[in-house]
């Protein structure tokens, strides 16, 4: 993951916290520094706009949400379905239990198409593609394109932390969708 210094880190989460609780047009440039104990024009030593703070926080969001799930991956120790339920729960922890993410996250999935943001996407779908091919491989999982699988799966997840039906609380969420995932990767015997 990208290091930042603690004055960009202090502005970041900043600005995390504002655009969570403030629409995005209410979050002043002037009110992120003054909270982040920073000059304006230092602000704009690190972020060119609003916009442009607004997708570094988010990138910083999604680089934490891949660096958790590659943690899970690279553990030889667990199986692919015990992967493949810490992937969905970690996901699921990140967009459904802070919804601002979910909607944040909407927008960046498929855009910005900087390539850094597509080699994030691509290291996500990268490691969810690894999971499959490895369950696929020891007769856990039946996938005839993990390619495609991996894409899926956090759209899925996204999709219904953004809406979500009435009365769904994460633990519900969680196993339906770990069912619904393991399930559907389950071969048929």
């Amino acid at each position: 993951m990208k290091e930042y210094s603690d004055k960009e880190a202090r502005i970041l989460d900043t600005a995390a916290e504002m655009f969570a609780n403030k629409a995005f047009h209410k979050v002043l440039l002037s009110d992120v520094a003054h909270a982040a104990r920073v000059g304006k024009g230092t602000l704009y030593l690190y972020f060119k706009s609003k916009d442009d703070l607004y997708f570094a926080v988010l990138f910083r969001g999604f680089s934490i949400l891949v660096d958790t799930l590659k943690m899970y991956t690279d553990q030889p120790d667990l199986s692919p379905t015990q992967k493949m339920e810490n992937i969905i729960r970690e996901m699921s922890i990140f967009m459904f239990m802070k919804a601002t993410n979910a909607h944040l996250l909407s927008r960046v999935m498929h855009f910005p198409e900087s390539g850094e943001w597509q080699d994030k996407r691509t290291e996500l779908w990268g490691l969810i593609q690894a999971v499959i091919e490895e369950g696929v491989e020891k007769g856990e999982f039946e996938d005839t394109n993990p390619r495609f699988t991996s894409q899926y799966i956090p759209s899925f997840i996204r999709s219904i932390s953004i809406f979500p039906p009435e009365g769904l609380d994460h633990e519900q969420f969680c196993t339906h969708a770990c069912n619904f995932v393991l399930k559907a990767l389950k071969p048929d015997r």
